[in-house]
């Protein structure tokens, strides 16, 4: 075979090696603009469901008070239930809504009073002994440690502003803090009611109470720092209102609880917390995430 001969197979297999190696990188450059475009949605996705959360909250503040209205107006019990005709002035009811934005979205809204719910600036022993054991599946000893955590931190500090500070408490991990934030709050709105309450701590409130009344009566080690209620987030302005009304208890916080479906069939879930005062307001903004079941029930 002659030299040139040699050169020119040298020169197609060069050649065919280069077309490889490009149709391999533009293969690459394809699947990661691929991923980059479907990081871009679901960005958007997030932005969309944060807005429309926020929205939806404030619609159920605004038909919650209108269906009171109405129902004031035409001499009904707004704590009547429809389908029984029968007070249940014991067990309060949740306001439950359903909304369709542009055959998109579907969000159905339910506001639960926060109630409901373990406050971190309020909770006595008893109540943070079952978060922290019946939920946050720790055992008594751990869960002593925590408690005293928190009741320093409360002494120690403001109060607690967001319930990630839980985390910064002694004793508390990651594994703790994501079992028993879906049923705690950082407001100050007194002890947790059993009947607001999401299923599994409604369970665990009624189980206390049998034998310690959790869910009755003032908390019996709400801190050493003496305040009262406190609207919403602590602020410099809410500690010294807090100090002026010590005894006051804040009821008109709610979480908007919202399953978002979209128009592709998947489900999502947020929690947004809303004051009813006044015009109404949204006091913080849940991150939005798949619905699974959502571990707090109804």
């Amino acid at each position: 075979m002659s030299n040139a001969s040699q050169q020119g197979g040298f020169a197609i297999a060069l050649l065919l090696w280069m077309i490889a190696g490009m149709s391999l990188m533009v293969a690459a450059v394809i699947h990661f603009a691929h991923q980059d475009t479907g990081m871009a949605e679901l960005r958007v996705r997030e932005a969309k469901a944060q807005a429309l959360g926020r929205g939806v909250a404030y619609l159920l503040l605004r038909d919650k008070a209108l269906a009171a209205y109405t129902a004031a107006s035409q001499g009904a019990d707004p704590a009547l239930q429809p389908e029984q005709g029968e007070p249940e002035s014991d067990k309060p009811t949740l306001f439950t809504k359903q909304y369709q934005f542009d055959q998109e979205w579907v969000v159905t809204g339910t506001l639960r009073p926060s109630s409901g719910f373990v406050s971190l600036n309020d909770a006595d022993r008893n109540e943070l002994m079952m978060l922290f054991t019946g939920l946050g599946k720790v055992d008594d000893k751990d869960a002593m440690a925590m408690i005293d955590g928190v009741l320093t931190y409360r002494s120690d500090f403001p109060g607690f502003r967001y319930p990630e500070e839980l985390l910064a408490v002694a004793g508390s991990s990651r594994v703790v803090y994501d079992n028993v934030k879906p049923y705690v709050h950082a407001y100050r709105t007194g002890p947790v009611s059993a009947d607001s309450a999401p299923s599994q701590l409604a369970d665990l409130a009624r189980n206390e109470a049998d034998t310690a009344s959790v869910a009755a009566g003032p908390p019996t080690s709400p801190g050493k720092s003496g305040r009262g209620a406190i609207e919403g987030r602590i602020t410099f302005e809410s500690i010294a209102e807090s100090m002026r009304n010590p005894g006051g208890v804040a009821h008109s916080i709610s979480a908007a609880e919202l399953e978002i479906i979209l128009s592709g069939g998947e489900k999502l879930a947020q929690t947004t917390w809303v004051s009813g005062q006044g015009t109404g307001e949204v006091l913080r903004s849940g991150s939005v995430m798949l619905n699974k079941n959502r571990g707090v029930g109804r």
